[in-house]
């Protein structure tokens, strides 16, 4: 890139990715909030925003010296420049995916916390009595009962064989 060109593509891109940083930021604070206004969700949209800066001003330092043949003239300064908004743009898609994500986990969270707290307790369920008594093994030569119900025989390999 000739001398003129390297820091005006610099600048341009330190100023777009600054805006899109601050726009992300912003929305993702109100997005992770909810509607009931939750607090705590400002750090974890600046950790995602952090790193949304720090890719974004990767892809500006790697596009401001590669490809050598792209400079010279205005054409080339809008090739590189068109490039780094596309790339731009695929790296504010992750950011949403991920402010995405965080805000399923946090209404699954509030979710499973107010369903814990609507329940008064464990609740024991008695087992129905059904009044019959069935023997579960043959009883002791000389006690009193009936002989124990068995599943039938599965034909003549059967475990019951008499």
């Amino acid at each position: 890139m000739p001398d003129n060109e390297l820091p005006g593509f610099l600048i341009i891109g330190l100023i777009f990715v600054i805006a899109d940083g601050q726009i992300l930021y912003r929305g993702g604070r109100r997005y992770l909030s909810g509607p009931d206004g939750g607090e705590g969700t400002g750090s974890m949209a600046w950790m995602v925003v952090t790193v949304f800066h720090l890719v974004a001003f990767g892809v500006l330092a790697l596009l401001s010296v590669v490809g050598p043949g792209w400079s010279g003239s205005t054409a080339a300064l809008v090739g590189r420049l068109g490039v780094f908004l596309l790339l731009l743009a695929v790296a504010h898609g992750l950011t949403l995916a991920v402010l995405g994500r965080r805000r399923q986990d946090t209404i699954v969270e509030s979710h499973y916390q107010e369903r814990e707290t609507d329940r008064p307790g464990e609740l024991y369920v008695q087992p129905v009595e059904t009044g019959i008594e069935q023997t579960a093994v043959t009883p002791v030569p000389g006690q009193s009962g009936p002989p124990p119900r068995v599943s039938p025989d599965l034909g003549n390999h059967g475990p019951y064989r008499a």
